[in-house]
């Protein structure tokens, strides 16, 4: 199964460098651009089925997507981001000063009990449920299908590390932006061969405002 991992667009949030976790943040008017130029590029692909996160940024840049294509999209709660607990709409100063231990040592969210303590999810946790949505979409498709799934940058990161034999631990190394692209070959559950990271050439260009995409 051929496997295209889209992150969702940007948000204000974003701009702002605040936490969202599962904190519901719409798109902005550049990452609704962001929807639509990474749809046109997949317009001329043939998706089978498309998964999303329920969290409006996720879905609404699916929804850009399917506008091109006759398959519905599937809300897809396991394809949702993390669950930040304490650090959600906190900025990275405000988290610098308030957690500077856990804000220089990213590796706590491989410990469930400090991420109990937090009200945060674990990586383990969020790897879980990712498979689970990958289990579910390799079960329901054919095995040469193409399959889109939106979601966000814990699930997207934990889940390409884990099919290509990548640690946890190594994810922050691992950067992803806003509506970029991912392609992975799925040849099993628990194995993929990465052919595409983190591609954003669909993006190239300028707002009115004279921003980069």
């Amino acid at each position: 199964m051929k496997l295209i991992l889209i992150r969702h667009g940007r948000t204000e949030w974003n701009v702002q460098g605040r936490v969202q976790g599962r904190t519901d943040i719409p798109l902005d008017e550049t990452g609704r651009m962001q929807a639509q130029a990474v749809a046109k590029r997949l317009a001329g692909e043939k998706i089978d089925a498309i998964y999303a996160s329920p969290l409006s940024r996720a879905f609404d840049t699916a929804a850009a997507i399917a506008a091109y294509h006759s398959c519905r999209i599937e809300k897809t709660e396991e394809l949702t981001e993390i669950r930040f607990g304490e650090w959600e709409g906190k900025t990275a100063r405000e988290l610098e000063d308030q957690y500077a231990d856990l804000w220089q040592d990213w590796n706590w969210i491989l410990h469930p009990e400090i991420c109990r303590k937090m009200g945060a999810e674990s990586a383990d946790e969020i790897l879980i449920r990712s498979l689970k949505a990958l289990e579910k979409a390799l079960c329901e498709n054919a095995a040469d299908a193409t399959v889109v799934f939106v979601s966000h940058t814990m699930p997207i990161k934990l889940l390409s590390a884990y099919l290509i034999g990548l640690p946890s631990s190594k994810i922050r190394r691992m950067k992803l932006a806003n509506c970029s692209l991912t392609e992975i070959a799925v040849t099993a559950p628990d194995h993929g061969e990465l052919w595409v990271w983190n591609d954003t050439c669909h993006l190239i260009g300028r707002t009115k405002r004279g921003e980069a995409l």
